[in-house]
């Protein structure tokens, strides 16, 4: 069985179509866990619309806060109550393809017959849509240069450039306590578990779009932070040094020291944008 972890904050113009999506999976062995960050507009009326509807498939869960604690807080919160072998996360205003899930427990499941008791996260790459749901881009790792199989091996260079998009992940329980608690410093919560399980376990992609990722005005860092060539941040010291600053402040456990910290970008920089 598998957990679907989705945390919503007025979600209400996409909200249905993201629950639609999972319900016409190929794979039927989910439960969606749900918690409403406290939103403004009818997303909470929505979700328990179809609460009652799918009551053996879809669970609203509170956490007696009642406020808004943002969308890490809201994630760490329902990975905390998942009870199940699998996991997976789900953004508010995506279309997962109807094999998505099929094709991802396929994958672990192969991968633990090796690795048993290992913590595994499975990721891939997915398909840039507008609000209106046509394709800008095919595949988000040609767009972006993005290139897994580098990353995937090496946390420090997972550390540099996070190659796990969360909406995209799977992972076994072993995974849940490696990660648990999140830090109060992380950026956002798939970058510390992808780097976290890239330390401890093993990261896998499955070259293969099975989701439809939404851009529009209020995710549009999602996509285009990944956006910068390298000439581009060349060009700006200031995003080098913050970047890479920031890096090193919020991973030290990866690093040995900030001897360490610089080999490893240096050959990170020539592995991108040389292979």
């Amino acid at each position: 069985m598998i957990d679907i972890l989705l945390s919503t904050y007025n979600g209400e113009k996409y909200i249905s179509k993201q629950i639609d999506s999972i319900l016409n999976q190929t794979y039927t062995e989910w439960r969606l866990l749900v918690r409403d960050d406290c939103s403004s507009d009818s997303t909470l009326t929505i979700l328990k619309q179809y609460q009652k509807k799918y009551s053996d498939k879809i669970y609203l869960l509170s956490d007696n806060i009642n406020q808004n604690i943002g969308v890490i807080k809201s994630f760490e919160f329902l990975l905390s109550q998942s009870t199940n072998n699998y996991i997976m996360f789900c953004d508010q205003d995506d279309i997962w393809l109807p094999n998505k899930i099929e094709e991802s427990i396929k994958t672990i499941i192969e991968l633990e017959k090796t690795k048993p008791h290992t913590p595994i996260l499975i990721h891939s790459d997915l398909s840039i849509i507008d609000k209106n749901e046509k394709i800008i881009h095919k595949s988000l790792w040609k767009y972006a240069g993005i290139k897994p199989d580098i990353l995937n091996h090496n946390a420090k260079y997972m550390a540099f450039c996070n190659s796990v998009t969360g909406c995209t992940i799977l992972m076994n329980k072993q995974c849940k306590t490696a990660v648990l608690p999140f830090p109060n410093n992380i950026v956002m919560h798939d970058a510390w578990i992808a780097i976290k399980i890239c330390q401890k376990g093993m990261v896998h992609n499955i070259n293969k779009q099975l989701i439809l990722y939404r851009q529009h005005d209020n995710n549009t860092l999602g996509i285009n932070k990944y956006k910068f060539s390298l000439i581009d941040r060349l060009k700006n010291f200031k995003y080098i040094y913050t970047n890479t600053i920031n890096v090193y402040k919020n991973y030290p456990f990866i690093f040995n020291n900030k001897l360490d910290f610089w080999i490893h970008k240096i050959k990170y920089l020539f592995k991108h944008n040389i292979q």
